[in-house]
């Protein structure tokens, strides 16, 4: 009888277990609850030779105030390149240095996208871009202080073929003939 009681006792003790871990909240590694920054992008596009500066949101899911420490931005293919301009901007007092618990930043300065001269049109995918910081609001000044990745996004770069001009030899020789034909007309009602 002693065993099936014990037996008995260790299931149930078992689901207990389970059924616990399984309502538990998420409990990340780092115990900060940081992680929570959703980086969105609009669609980036341009020809070649184009500088652009990409505009996004940031929106904090947690109840924190992120710092930002660090921002990186990598490219996939060497036809195009750029710099991360957050922290840099942060800096220099041009752009947040954070983003308040539970909000949303529209309008950020996030980095600058460099198109080769040389670069054909067509898509250029798997870049990256991610931003690290923590709680303490020191990360601007030492971003050895926050380490943790707060958010993170991969992005295409769309670049688009030259849209053709005409020559200006062609803008000529299409005045000079319809000058030709006026001049044709003219004379053929004298």
């Amino acid at each position: 009888m002693t065993r099936i009681t014990k037996s008995k006792f260790l299931t149930s003790a078992g689901l207990l277990a389970l059924l616990c871990a399984l309502l538990s909240p998420a409990v990340r590694a780092d115990g900060t609850g940081l992680g929570d920054l959703t980086i969105t992008l609009p669609t980036i596009s341009g020809s070649a030779g184009d500088t652009i500066v990409v505009l996004g949101t940031l929106t904090n899911t947690s109840p924190n105030t992120l710092d930002f420490a660090n921002d990186s931005v990598t490219f996939n293919n060497t036809a195009i390149g750029g710099v991360a301009d957050v922290t840099f901007n942060a800096i220099f007092g041009a752009g947040p240095s954070s983003i308040g618990g539970n909000s949303t930043l529209i309008n950020v300065d996030l980095f600058t996208v460099f198109i080769a001269n040389d670069a054909t049109p067509g898509l250029y995918d798997l870049n990256s871009y991610d931003i690290l910081g923590g709680t303490d609001a020191n990360c601007t000044l030492d971003f050895t202080l926050c380490g943790v990745q707060l958010g993170a996004i991969e992005f295409t770069v769309n670049v688009q073929g030259a849209v053709p001009t005409p020559e200006p030899g062609t803008l000529m020789l299409l005045a000079s003939g319809l000058l030709a034909a006026v001049l044709v007309i003219r004379r053929a009602a004298q």
